[in-house]
């Protein structure tokens, strides 16, 4: 596969924040060790907080403060949104983190190819098809890909906020969308490239599980999540520091 080694101003780092501003001081903090100039997004998805802002100003970064959109009743507006704002001054390359990621290090190489980018999550349906998706702590998005799902408005169809939404193909993924109401940006983009015939990629730079913490000491990956405090944990940092 042709992949490229990439220059700091071919990326854009995006974050949506819903009450986690300490957790977003700390990943931003590395991030900008890291790629100091890189373009940065942050959106808050309904929360008020001005402190949002001000992290955001602290490390370069652009804020947008807008409406609840992770509710399953938006369906895929979420990511939508942004599509959009990424497109307003596009890069080459699109990261979807979370406030508990962690840009350990630079990428030695990134794809060059039109494709979704990251750590692979299966899931079985039963049957031998496989709905592939890339875990949401880190998503990245080229270029093409980007402007082919947004120029399609694949992620305003309303099929994606009904209950249950279509990339609910496996009773793991019933939980998010019916008990909590929530979408899932990681499994809609999943449903996209699956119904679009975008090429998901297993990225072996990017260590991203849903729960437990990856050990990086010897930075083999470029970007781990997640990076949640436990309670305990947090205090022993506020008595140590």
């Amino acid at each position: 596969m042709k992949t490229i080694i990439p220059k700091d101003s071919q990326l854009t780092f995006y974050l949506n924040v819903y009450q986690d501003v300490a957790l977003l001081n700390e990943c931003l903090k590395q991030l900008r060790q890291v790629y100091p100039t890189s373009r940065l997004i942050i959106r808050s998805d309904g929360d008020d907080d001005p402190a949002i802002a001000n992290v955001a100003i602290k490390y370069g970064g652009s804020c947008y403060y807008s409406q609840r959109l992770m509710a399953l009743a938006k369906g895929g507006q979420i990511v939508h949104e942004m599509l959009r704002l990424f497109l307003l001054q596009e890069t080459d390359y699109l990261f979807k983190i979370d406030p508990d990621t962690c840009v350990a290090r630079k990428f030695h190489a990134l794809p060059d190819v039109a494709c979704i980018f990251g750590r692979k999550q299966g899931c079985w349906t039963g049957e031998p098809v496989t709905l592939d998706s890339i875990q949401g702590g880190c998503i990245g998005v080229t270029l093409d890909v980007a402007k082919k799902f947004y120029t399609s408005n694949f992620f305003l169809d309303p099929a994606l906020g009904h209950c249950p939404p279509p990339w609910v193909i496996a009773p793991p993924l019933r939980r998010r969308p019916i008990e909590l109401g929530l979408t899932s940006i990681d499994w809609t983009i999943g449903w996209a490239c699956k119904e679009m015939g975008i090429e998901v990629l297993d990225w072996a730079e990017i260590k991203s599980e849903w729960q437990i913490p990856p050990q990086n000491d010897d930075l083999q990956y470029a970007v781990t999540h997640p990076h949640k405090l436990l309670p305990w944990e947090d205090h022993k940092r506020l008595n140590h520091s």
